[in-house]
């Protein structure tokens, strides 16, 4: 079959799919991008959790930083997007791929969460314990495991900047997971093979990314709305199917770069701006690929395994409790200094004793079948139809519940005389 990685390439240069055939498959920079973006949002927490959400939207330094804050989290999904374009193209199996993206990410988040309820909580909570195990609360806090992200545990941190929150980070999970079932619905009917098909199926979105805006309040866009994270991922995916066209230019990257926030800043003052944050996402893919494509040494100490994902999920709960444990030393230098040596023992623990060790499983839970060629849905039979229903229901109560699309003011609109109740921006930001 014919591909888009089968097309000539860029005229004048090197391109992403030259690099990336030169060097075996591997984009040397991508490990830099994982552990700078995951140090950089912790950076970015310990203002937060020293200072208090409110200072961080009302201060004027933090306001012209804001572009540039807004980038990091749509970088770290368009990196996952063109990696897992990549594995999916390979793998070519819609089990093997769900199998991969389940044992990546779910065992050291189901250990921080298991970890913040069970030990954190019991240490911190100013409830008895027999309230604490009790409340409706701590058996919610669970939900994150399945997309029902809950940020309080009962009776934690009351008195820090930052009240009750236990893990802000954790509000990624919602779209994280809507870009896998999303990827499993391209997986399944076809069109992850297609770069056109990826192109038109991210139009769409886009288009519904659009008529969305109307219904979100003004403050989910001080940094970029959830759905913007998904988009960043699908950019990135059409940057792989395309990337015997795209040209690589480290010029035109910081260009992009450069470009990208300008637009974010743009966007950011409302109105009929807020549909620049498209075109934003997509030159912030373009320098998140460049980047992971330039020949970097080795990282010391970090080449030994991936633990930005640990660093990212650990970090949160280990600065609030930090703030909460000194609350006479509430700046932010103080909360990084001491947090980043116990988040990268914890980073480090939670790869080599939990992640490492559960991807080795990989084999042995898919030993024995081999894998399934997805067809197209003209030819699928009743389980490719209960397999998409599945997906799509799954993909509605994610999104429901982790504000990819406002579907909470959408029904709180056709269900109340009052209209749409008050949806507030994520706590991790």
């Amino acid at each position: 079959m014919s591909t888009v990685a089968d097309a000539p390439r860029a005229i004048g240069g090197e391109t992403f799919g030259s690099r990336l055939a030169a060097r075996d498959g591997i984009g040397p920079g991508f490990d830099h991008l994982r552990v700078g973006l995951s140090l950089a949002i912790l950076f970015w927490h310990s203002f937060g959790i020293s200072y208090g959400i409110a200072w961080t939207r009302s201060d004027p330094t933090v306001a012209m930083l804001r572009p540039l804050l807004a980038m990091m989290l749509p970088m770290f999904f368009a990196l996952s997007g063109f990696l897992v374009m990549g594995s999916a193209l390979r793998i070519n199996d819609l089990r093997t791929f769900i199998t991969f993206r389940v044992l990546r990410i779910l065992p050291a988040l189901a250990a921080e969460i298991s970890l913040s309820a069970l030990i954190l909580g019991p240490l911190v909570t100013v409830l008895p314990l027999s309230a604490y195990f009790a409340d409706p609360r701590f058996f919610e806090y669970f939900g994150s495991l399945i997309g029902r992200v809950k940020y309080v545990l009962p009776g934690l941190f009351v008195n820090t900047p930052t009240p009750e929150v236990v893990n802000g980070a954790l509000w990624t999970v919602g779209p994280e997971i809507t870009c896998y079932i999303v990827m499993a619905l391209l997986i399944l009917t076809t069109v992850y093979r297609s770069g056109r098909g990826i192109a038109l199926f991210s139009l769409a979105f886009v288009l519904v990314c659009v008529a969305s805006d109307s219904v979100l309040p003004p403050e989910m866009f001080e940094i970029l709305p959830t759905k913007a994270l998904v988009l960043a991922f699908l950019a990135s995916g059409l940057i792989y199917h395309y990337r015997d066209r795209v040209p690589y230019s480290l010029p035109l990257a910081i260009g992009a770069g450069a470009g990208a926030m300008v637009l974010i800043a743009l966007a950011q003052m409302g109105g009929p701006l807020l549909v620049l944050m498209y075109p934003a996402v997509l030159l912030a893919a373009y320098l998140t690929v460049c980047i992971g494509l330039t020949d970097l040494p080795p990282l010391p100490f970090f080449h030994r395994g991936d633990y930005s994902y640990g660093i990212y999920i650990f970090g949160f709960p280990i600065q609030q409790s930090i703030a909460h444990f000194l609350p006479a030393y509430q700046k932010w230098w103080v909360n990084f200094g001491l947090t980043l040596p116990i988040v990268l023992a914890f980073a480090v623990a939670s790869w080599h004793l939990i992640e490492k060790p559960v991807l080795k499983l990989r084999k042995p839970i898919l030993a024995g079948r081999a894998p399934r060629m997805p067809v197209p849905p003209s030819a699928w039979q009743r389980c490719e139809w209960g397999l998409a229903a599945l997906l799509l229901v799954y993909g509605a109560f994610v999104s429901y519940h982790s504000g990819v699309f406002p579907l909470k003011r959408v029904v709180a609109h056709f269900t109340s005389a009052g209209g749409a109740t008050a949806v507030q921006p994520p706590p991790g930001i």
